[in-house]
């Protein structure tokens, strides 16, 4: 985590008294990290997920991101618990491991001889999640309804690249399993404020070692408004993957130190793109307050 108390300070906002965020232009931004949930807890978790069969060995069930609009009542927030949640929805087919294939192609008339059940469990904990959206009622707007919709705006890139001040920086890992020494799986989100605007990546990235690899990442950004209006605020859905092969014969590195980490896996997807994405899409969060639709309106700087 990074305050800059200053450069707050000159850009009219303030530090909430725990210090684990800033409140900035209406809204309130704040981290939670805590520590690994214990095996003590851990079955109980599994029980509020509707029984899971497994959750990741790195399981930070108490830690979020939390992104929050005062007038409006307006909630984003990312957490664990909603990201296994849409894991467990999606129903993933499982991957197989290089090994596991192996075995398979040598064994398959033993294994239809016992009648062998599939295993249908998607150890890699692939989420589609996005992030969590609430109202409250309690907020200083009452009647506020809000919804993702599809649009042509994309993100001011030129915002996002200006050497503005950075008033507040944190990242929160989410959960991260080491997939039995097999590769890694990992969800995290990273948030960034400026004094004109604010900025998350979600990122959910997967290694499966010799087989494939995959990165789904959601992207957030705010140009501030006035303190009561939110937005506008962008959303942008990106998946990209592909096993080693297919990267291999587009041009990206072979498996190794170039999708050692997310960052490196991002660079190494980018540099053969179209190859190997799967998904795109851009939308926009629409506010609406009683039957009239809130209209954001950009604060001068």
């Amino acid at each position: 985590m990074s305050v800059d108390l200053a450069a707050v300070r000159d850009a009219g906002g303030t530090v909430v008294p725990d210090g684990s965020g800033v409140t900035i232009r209406g809204w309130t931004v704040q981290t939670e990290k805590a520590p690994i949930l214990r095996d003590a807890d851990t079955h109980r978790f599994r029980e509020e997920l509707g029984k899971a069969k497994n959750t990741p060995e790195q399981l930070f069930a108490n830690s979020r991101l939390v992104m929050r609009h005062e007038h409006t009542g307006i909630a984003l927030s990312f957490t664990a618990k909603a990201a296994l949640k849409a894991w467990q929805a999606a129903k993933v087919p499982p991957v197989k491991v290089l090994s596991a294939q192996t075995w398979m192609s040598t064994r398959e008339k033993d294994v239809a001889a016992h009648q062998a059940a599939p295993f249908d469990y998607d150890w890699t904990y692939t989420t589609d999640y996005t992030g969590s959206m609430d109202t409250d009622s309690s907020a200083d707007a009452s009647g506020v309804e809000a919804s993702w919709e599809p649009t042509n705006e994309g993100m001011d890139r030129s915002m996002l690249m200006a050497r503005d001040p950075i008033l507040f920086w944190d990242e929160v890992p989410l959960y991260e399993s080491e997939l039995d020494d097999n590769g890694v799986s990992q969800l995290r989100v990273k948030v960034r404020i400026m004094p004109r605007c604010w900025y998350v990546l979600l990122r959910f990235f997967l290694r499966v070692d010799k087989v494939l690899v995959k990165l789904r990442e959601t992207r957030l950004f705010c140009p501030f408004s006035t303190d009561s209006t939110v937005g506008p605020v962008i959303r942008e859905i990106k998946y990209s993957e592909g096993t080693f092969e297919e990267l291999s014969k587009a041009g990206a590195p072979p498996d190794g130190a170039a999708y050692e980490n997310a960052d490196s896996a991002a660079m190494a997807l980018q540099a053969v793109a179209p190859v190997g994405l799967k998904h795109l899409q851009s939308d926009k969060l629409v506010v609406k307050q009683g039957s009239l639709r809130m209209q954001p309106q950009l604060a001068s700087s």
